[in-house]
């Protein structure tokens, strides 16, 4: 087990100027990872259109999609959108694929009419022609032509996903909030023993896992803001104050032997989040950042988008 413990953060992007508020302070925290969520219905159906304008208010931590869903979609298109965006930030983007769906009214709409295939099959085919797209091995071709490309994740809750990732070559992230999912550390166990070399990226396996919860000033408060969580698909891992939140996450740590947890902070408000954020950072040492650090990025939440809803 890594005794640095890096943490990125998941956003289900249910307010666009929280969004953008919160990713130039969560750099300056000293995460690794912004990561926004695809929903259909609620939260953010497009994430992706978020990406460059988070790419552009931040320097250095990495900014994705967590994730596409990709049985809704054309690989190419897919492709094409990330490579646009990789020429735009090199080696700051994620490209985070995933399984999820949306209701039926939804899906047919998204689909023309259609009745979505569920068919694990077909997925992988879909992932083997993004895989493909995005580093130029197919005869179809792709813009811009750039020789690099995003950092492709698998996303996933149990063995189907993984052995995805796994046999692809591609990185796996594990959730660990979502309901029905599996908290077995012999996931990611099999994950590295069956992983396959792929291309010149993913020479060896590359893999976290995602929790959710709340993080606050005092137990109290942090129980209180947990009375305010009403999504039933979304299972609460940490909850505490800051020294009880990084015990915990030490200790799936050292569970799923992983060196990078992605948290989601469910608090509904931006302070309660940010501070949320702020306290795991210290309390973790994430990093240290100067005053003027802090300062730009203060500025650039409070200035930009300012009246996105």
């Amino acid at each position: 087990m890594s005794e640095k413990l890096s943490l990125g953060v998941l956003d289900f992007c249910d307010s666009i100027t929280t969004t953008i508020r919160l990713a130039p302070r969560i750099e300056a925290f000293g995460y690794s990872r912004y990561w926004l969520a695809e929903h259909h219905g609620d939260g953010l159906a497009s994430p992706e259109l978020l990406i460059p304008i988070l790419a552009g208010l931040t320097k250095r931590i990495r900014v994705g999609m967590a994730g596409v869903l990709l049985s809704f979609y054309s690989p190419l298109k897919v492709a094409d959108n990330f490579k646009l965006l990789e020429l735009l930030f090199p080696q700051r983007i994620d490209l985070g694929i995933g399984r999820g769906g949306a209701d039926q009214l939804t899906t047919q709409a998204l689909l023309d009419g259609r009745t979505r295939e569920l068919d694990l099959d077909l997925y992988k085919e879909k992932i083997e022609y993004l895989i493909d797209y995005l580093q130029g091995n197919s005869q179809v071709r792709t813009t811009p032509a750039i020789s690099t490309y995003p950092e492709v994740w698998v996303l996933g809750t149990g063995f189907n996903s993984m052995h995805v990732a796994a046999y692809k070559g591609l990185a796996y992230s594990h959730s660990l909030f979502h309901r029905g999912c599996l908290d077995d550390p012999s996931i990611l166990k099999q994950y590295r023993e069956t992983f396959q070399p792929h291309g010149e990226k993913a020479l060896t396996p590359r893999c976290n896992i995602a929790v959710a919860g709340i993080c606050a000033d005092t137990e109290a408060r942090a129980y209180e803001l947990q009375q305010q969580h009403a999504n039933n698909f979304v299972m609460l891992n940490i909850v505490g104050t800051a020294n009880q939140c990084k015990e915990k996450l030490l200790a799936l740590q050292e569970r799923y032997d992983v060196d990078e947890i992605i948290f989601f902070d469910v608090c509904r408000e931006f302070n309660d989040r940010l501070r949320s954020y702020e306290l795991l950072a210290a309390e973790l040492r994430l990093t240290s950042v100067s005053a003027q650090t802090k300062q730009l990025a203060v500025h650039a939440s409070n200035n930009s988008y300012g009246h996105a809803t």
